[in-house]
């Protein structure tokens, strides 16, 4: 087979996806990976014998891993265990109140006290729309090349009568009487970064998708998830070079010829593809004459998005609550449009901060041995385009997490420390390469006269391709999975044009 030299940057879910794909077909696949291990984001954080588990954890579209494995003439069940989980997430306020949402719609509203007559009606008007929204937006837009022409929110695409560029927030008040369910219908676009007033209301696809497909979590955490792709990858012949990291991909006359590594060693290629942070490659790794480059000179037009604060806490046994928790859990700010107008509009830490709360033995009771206790706090922030001073600011912000958390708490969670590990948006720049800390890649607030996510297939650097969270589709596991078989899909169809 002639021109089938692939180089792929980056162990994540995207660059083993697309290497299975290709490896499967023929292709000789190498990956170089910067650090020792893979997974990049879905390396699980260890405290003693504690495992903490992340959203790389939860599937959604399990059929997306099934075509994956199918491809290579193997089934997924030989690899993974998947265990569907229901309730999904509880959102809770500081009222008193809450709000679940189950696999079946007819459960979430009858297993919620928000709901009354009127707001009843609004929540089967909203999920009448947001299905809808999914059965055209998916064959239409998530699954197909993006090209410049193909804007989603732009009227010749054919979503007019969808009116995309109406935002969440405006959409959940016309439909909601009720401020923790408007807070709630509108909070959606938040699982990629984005403002609910601002971001489309598209995102309310999202319940639709867990809701239709399920949500299950991998048997042994997102690990087990990686494992499994590594597992795969090796057996269709693809290659894994750890410790490697990538300085500068080469461009002769347009097209790539391959990639030098930080120790001055080359390693030509026919087709490289980038799952590193897609603002990062465009404006760091394609070599010196980069500003010529329109894809390029895209990525720097984009602004990055927010970033997150991760505070894991191990306890000695687990902290009692005063309310009833699950698995996954978000923790609403007292006023959502303050908060909103803090983090996105003034770009500063809120007052009052909205936080995932995970419960690790709830998710896998074998991340919390020996009636040990575990929580996980992941707490969207500005990203380094704000003025806060992380080295400073750190560990005041864990203090304020533990100040806002220990209301929901009998027990005092200081005292109760065992151990603990934060994050912040600097070392997600420094470990994971992630432009300006942003945790989604480009800001999603700018979708409605600019989808933020670039083309899969650069179309100025010839045989040049992007996976991940800043390439088409999107985020999230679906997104990242559906960019890699674009690319797949991309590179065969290239081929045959020759």
């Amino acid at each position: 087979m002639k021109n089938n030299n692939v180089l792929i940057i980056g162990a994540g879910i995207g660059g083993l996806a697309v290497g299975i794909r290709l490896a499967a077909e023929g292709f000789r696949v190498r990956i170089i990976e910067k650090n020792m291990k893979p997974g990049g984001w879905l390396q699980p954080t260890r405290i003693g014998e504690i495992t903490f588990p992340n959203a790389g954890s939860l599937v959604t579209m399990p059929q997306q891993l099934d075509s994956l494995f199918n491809a290579t003439g193997r089934n997924l069940d030989e690899y993974l265990s998947l265990e569907e989980i229901s309730p999904i997430f509880r959102f809770i306020f500081s009222e008193e109140n809450e709000y679940t949402l189950y696999r079946e719609p007819a459960d979430t509203l009858m297993k919620n006290d928000l709901f009354g007559l009127q707001d009843q009606q609004g929540y089967t008007a909203y999920g009448k729309r947001s299905d809808r929204i999914l059965d055209e937006f998916l064959p239409k837009f998530f699954t197909k090349p993006y090209r410049r022409s193909r804007n989603p929110f732009a009227p010749e695409f054919g979503f007019r009568s969808l009116r995309p560029r109406r935002s969440g927030r405006r959409v959940s008040e016309r439909l909601f009487t009720s401020e923790e369910l408007r807070s709630v219908h509108s909070f959606w676009s938040m699982f990629c970064g984005g403002a609910p007033s601002l971001s489309s209301h598209f995102y309310r696809m999202i319940p639709s998708v867990m809701q239709r497909w399920g949500v299950f979590l991998v048997k042994g955490g997102s690990e087990s998830l990686v494992n499994a792709l590594v597992k795969l990858f090796l057996e269709c012949g693809g290659e894994i070079q750890y410790n490697s990291e990538a300085e500068a991909i080469q461009v002769y006359n347009g097209s790539v010829t391959g990639v030098r590594l930080t120790d001055n060693s080359i390693r030509m290629a026919d087709y490289v593809i980038s799952d590193a942070d897609t603002a990062y490659t465009c404006r760091t790794l394609i070599d010196s004459d980069r500003f010529r480059y329109a894809t390029v000179t895209a990525a720097q037009q984009r602004k990055p998005g927010i970033s997150l604060f991760i505070y894991h806490m191990a306890f000695q046994t687990q902290p009692r609550a005063k309310r009833p928790l699950i698995g996954f859990n978000v923790i609403m700010p007292p006023d959502i449009k303050q908060w909103e107008q803090e983090l996105f509009s003034e770009n500063r830490l809120p007052s009052h901060p909205l936080f995932y709360l995970n419960v690790p033995s709830m998710i896998e009771p074998d991340f919390v041995p020996n009636d040990r206790g575990a929580l996980s706090v992941i707490c969207p922030v500005p990203n380094l385009n704000s003025e806060v001073n992380w080295p400073q600011e750190s560990y005041r912000f864990r203090d304020r997490i533990l100040t806002e958390l220990q209301q929901y708490f009998e027990d005092d969670l200081r005292s109760g420390l065992a151990g603990e590990r934060y994050i912040t948006p600097v070392m997600l720049e420094n470990s994971f390469n992630g432009f300006m800390g942003a945790a989604w890649g480009f800001d999603p607030n700018q979708e409605k006269t600019e989808i933020p996510h670039l083309p899969n297939r650069c179309a100025d650097i010839e045989n040049l391709y992007l996976v991940g969270n800043g390439a088409h589709p999107g985020p999230f596991l679906p997104g990242v999975l559906q960019s890699a078989e674009i690319v797949h899909q991309e590179i065969i169809n290239s081929r045959k044009d020759m």
